[in-house]
Parts: C-alpha cells; sequence; structure tokens
C-alpha cells in the first residue's frame, strides 16, 4: 500500500493499528489506523487534542453514504433511523 499524503509526498505505511476505541462525545466505535513514518518539519505544530480533520478545516458530507456511514456493532443501520441527520 502506498498513501499520498497532503503535501503530495508518497510515502507507506509502518503498520495497522486494528480496533482502536475512539472516543466521539459518550459514545466508543472502534477504527483502524494506518501508521506512517514521516520526517517532521520543526516549524509545523503538532496540535495535540484537537480534532486532525477541525484542524485542516476539512468538510466531509456524509449525506449520500449515510448507510455506509452510520453502523451499530458492524451491521449497517437503515438510514429511516437517522432521519434528523439527512439532507431534505
Amino acid at each position: 500500500m502506498t498513501l499520498e499524503l497532503a503535501d503530495r509526498s508518497i510515502t507507506s505505511p509502518v503498520g495497522i493499528a486494528e480496533d482502536v476505541y475512539v472516543k466521539v462525545g459518550a459514545f466508543h466505535f472502534p477504527a483502524d489506523f494506518v501508521v506512517v513514518d514521516i520526517d517532521t518539519d520543526p516549524r509545523v505544530p503538532l496540535i495535540l487534542g484537537r480534532s486532525f480533520l477541525k484542524t485542516g478545516k476539512a468538510l466531509i458530507d456524509v449525506f449520500e453514504e449515510v448507510d455506509a456511514f452510520l453502523a451499530v456493532e458492524d451491521e449497517p443501520t437503515s438510514s429511516d433511523y437517522y432521519q434528523p441527520y439527512l439532507d431534505p
């Protein structure tokens, strides 16, 4: 597997951390993480305790793929149950 990073550099993963429990609000979700070893730039600060998606100002539209995004115990959940999350 090769990865293209945000700065357009190419790297290979060192490993994969599977089933790491991530706390989001009051909920815990298992997630897999790809571990990479990259050179760091001391001029770019590492901000701990802050969402990396918020730091990068990422916007993710999950309304089209809500069934794939929301799952409980590895079972896809019907989007009918999550109507408040859908864009009319």
